[in-house]
């Protein structure tokens, strides 16, 4: 009987369609592989998307927690230890007085029964930074010791921004906080260590007057140096609007920078 005879045609063909049918099969569990592994894949890009977004909308979130924290908590720490160092600069100034006033004293009549009184020490000398707040207790100005037109210019000034050093605001504050017209700001952005505050005209003269006395009478160097720094870098300011005033138009933003740098070692002119 032959292979392919009529009693097999009927099989053969059943095999062949069970084959084709076999590759329909394969081909379609093959396209369901292929859309399964494209959804995963979809899956892992949208997942990795909304974490990096989480993490990013997170760390928005955080960083303006930080900001406001630092401004609700830093300003008003700068501010209350401004306050401070003038309210010192008052007490010692009012102790100074008291001293003063204890050392003018009458002595008390004697009588022949009493006693003689025992010689009162001398007093002690005082240090340099009760020199300083001495200073700044309210005096008769002399005007005509600083620039009379520096004092003029400065007078005009609606504001000007000084940029210093912590340590170097707190010597301001403590040399010129007692003194006639000078006004300490109400905000002072510090930012780590480095304040910016805005001061008036008034101020400005306040400042100079008083810096200018403090050159004058004091008897320590560094206190002379760093009053008279202070004090150029606000006549230097100031100057700048003498030499060019604002004719038309807007002007430059008065500003005080103490910060003093040497020059990049990229940036020098080569011999």
């Amino acid at each position: 009987m032959a292979i392919f005879g009529n009693d097999n045609a009927e099989l053969l063909r059943q095999l062949i369609a069970q084959l084709s049918q076999i590759g329909t099969d394969v081909t379609a569990l093959k396209q369901q592989a292929a859309d399964q592994q494209l959804a995963i894949d979809q899956i892992r890009q949208d997942t990795t998307a909304a974490i990096n977004t989480g993490l990013t909308e997170n760390r928005a979130v955080i960083r303006d927690g930080l900001d406001r924290t630092r401004d609700t908590i830093g300003d008003p720490l700068t501010r209350i230890s401004t306050e401070l160092v003038a309210i010192r600069g008052s007490v010692n100034g009012l102790d100074g007085q008291l001293r003063a006033l204890g050392d003018q004293a009458p002595p008390a009549p004697q009588t022949a029964q009493e006693p003689a009184p025992t010689p009162r020490p001398e007093p002690a000398e005082q240090t340099d930074s009760e020199r300083v707040v001495a200073l700044t207790e309210p005096v008769d100005y002399d005007p005509d010791m600083p620039d009379s037109a520096i004092l003029t210019a400065a007078a005009g000034v609606a504001h000007a921004t000084l940029e210093a050093h912590r340590d170097t605001w707190a010597f301001l504050v403590q040399t010129a906080g007692n003194a006639e017209h000078f006004h300490i700001p109400g905000a002072v952005n510090d930012q780590d260590g480095f304040v910016e505050v805005r001061l008036s005209g008034p101020s400005l003269v306040a400042a100079i007057i008083s810096l200018a006395h403090v050159t004058r009478d004091t008897d320590s160097p560094v206190t002379r140096a760093i009053a008279d720094h202070i004090q150029g870098k606000i006549t230097d300011a100031v100057q700048a609007i003498i030499d060019r005033p604002r004719i038309h138009g807007p002007g430059a933003a008065v500003r005080i920078t103490i910060d003093d740098q040497a020059q990049a070692d990229d940036d020098r002119d080569e011999p």
